[in-house]
């Protein structure tokens, strides 16, 4: 029920579901009245409204041109290919956020595009500063990273204001709240409407979870979690280690960034009430120390018909049965019957490379709001005892009894936070392609043997899955729904 709803969702999805906020036509149309108004003037305007920069950037990436692969990826390029008339066209003929109907939506959908523009102002200047060729490419996908959860609030789906609600508080992890309040991903849906919609690659790759590796999307991620903390009022368990993540990619110190951090909360502070937010206020001094943690609001619930589902598709592949293109499919089988089906909170495939030595994530779930997390790389000379899964077949819980004497490297304790994690060799043809890890975040929601051994069960699935895809013939053709 849940994959047809996705589906009917975003077959159906239109961009113009989006309504401008009902200041914008106005704005607009006073900076337009100046005929020497620059560019960066103009789409400033732009950019304090996602919903118009999604119809610009749209519009002039559907204008007929010699080269019809390339694309506008800036708000700059898309108004000059437009022209000003255009512009104020599209604004003025636009519904306004009014038209959404009840306040607590209204609300809510001022106040997520709020959040999307603090996000854009946060990853311009830190690509400014980082001096990239490109930096307005960089605030646009922070702009419309969120386009999943706004495109929700705008399309009226009821479960929308319990998620907001949980979302704010410190022990919920936005990831957790989507899967007991939407039962989807909100990246998930935002790439899918951003490929249905054929926005700039950017944009897209940037709601990928392991293209954290990548500095341009790294920074895009941040700006987005920034941005977050920032309107949620300050702290979370997460901020700490978010905010040197930030510092890290520019190479400032801590206090450095939030200097920065704050002449940007100044800037947006100017215009706030558009978005129905009170001013926000500064980052505190001890901002670079970790928040204290909360206790788990809730512990992920297994849902035995996810898990026999993966099982089912599984063994089809493995057996014959259905015939499947490529190992992508095989990985996100297995990740949501081990994210959905056991509850397991982070689930990633971090496969081998022979060239670095190393392995990196490539397949991740359950991790969309934590960059760092994403980042997932080991050389295996410092992996420790996941160096040995590697190389060797086998599998380990670790922080429990059934793995006593083993030691947590100190590498993964850094990448993961976790002091208790399932992890399994992932090998292919007798050869190691990488390995599994899999946790529950809280220590509150403890790891339980049951759930190790479906863990165990379904890797060994997915590689018999992956043999069978080695050996199956050029050209096959891959059944429905694989």
């Amino acid at each position: 029920m849940a994959a047809r709803w996705f589906a009917n969702l975003t077959t159906n999805a239109r961009p113009d579901e989006l309504p401008l906020l009902s200041q914008t036509s106005a704005a607009l149309a006073e900076v337009l009245r100046d005929e020497l108004a620059p560019l960066r003037r103009i789409t400033g305007v732009v950019l304090r409204d996602p919903a118009l920069a999604l119809r610009v950037l749209q519009r002039a990436n559907a204008v007929p041109r010699r080269h019809p692969s390339f694309q506008l990826r800036s708000l700059e390029e898309a108004a000059q290919m437009l022209g000003t008339r255009t512009l104020a066209r599209l604004a003025g003929e636009a519904a306004s956020e009014r038209s959404l109907g009840d306040r607590p939506r209204i609300q809510a959908y001022r106040q997520t595009a709020g959040r999307a523009v603090l996000s854009a102002l946060l990853a311009l200047d830190w690509a400014e500063l980082d001096r990239d060729r490109f930096p307005a490419e960089i605030s646009l996908a922070a702009l419309l990273h969120n386009l999943g959860e706004r495109y929700l609030i705008a399309h009226g789906d009821a479960r929308m204001q319990r998620y907001l609600d949980m979302v704010g508080r410190c022990n919920a992890y936005p990831h957790e709240v989507e899967y007991v309040t939407l039962g989807e991903s909100l990246e998930t849906i935002g790439y899918r409407l951003a490929g249905l919609w054929e926005l700039p690659l950017l944009i897209r790759e940037a709601m990928r979870a392991r293209n954290a590796q990548h500095p341009r999307t790294l920074c895009v991620m941040l700006a987005t979690q920034i941005a977050r903390y920032a309107c949620a009022g300050w702290p979370h368990p997460m901020q700490g280690q978010d905010l040197r993540l930030v510092a890290g990619l520019l190479d400032l110190d801590v206090a450095a960034l939030r200097a920065r951090i704050n002449r940007v909360l100044d800037n947006f502070n100017v215009g706030v009430d558009t978005y129905a937010l009170e001013p926000l206020p500064p980052l505190p001094l001890e901002s670079g120390e970790a928040a204290l943690p909360c206790e788990a609001l809730f512990c992920l619930a297994p849902r035995a018909d996810d898990y026999a589902r993966a099982e089912q598709d599984l063994e089809g592949i493995s057996k014959g049965r259905q015939v499947c293109e490529d190992r992508t499919a095989i990985f996100r089988t297995m990740l949501r019957g081990l994210h959905r089906g056991l509850g397991l909170s982070r689930v990633v495939v971090a496969l081998y490379d022979p060239e670095r030595h190393a392995v990196r994530a490539e397949h991740l779930i359950g991790t969309d709001f934590e960059p760092g997390f994403n980042r997932f790389v080991l050389p295996m000379s410092e992996a420790g005892l996941f160096a040995g899964l590697v190389e060797n077949a086998g599998g380990v819980w670790l922080g429990d009894e059934p793995s006593a004497g083993l030691e947590m490297p100190e590498m993964v304790r850094a990448l993961t936070g976790a002091d208790s994690f399932f992890a399994c060799s992932l090998r292919l043809g007798g050869q190691p392609l990488g390995l599994v890890y899999a946790d529950r975040r809280d220590a509150s929601c403890a790891l339980d043997a049951r759930s190790f051994q479906g863990f165990l069960r379904l890797v060994r699935m997915a590689e018999a899955s992956l043999e069978r895809l080695a050996e199956a013939a050029p050209g096959s053709e891959p059944e429905p729904g694989c």
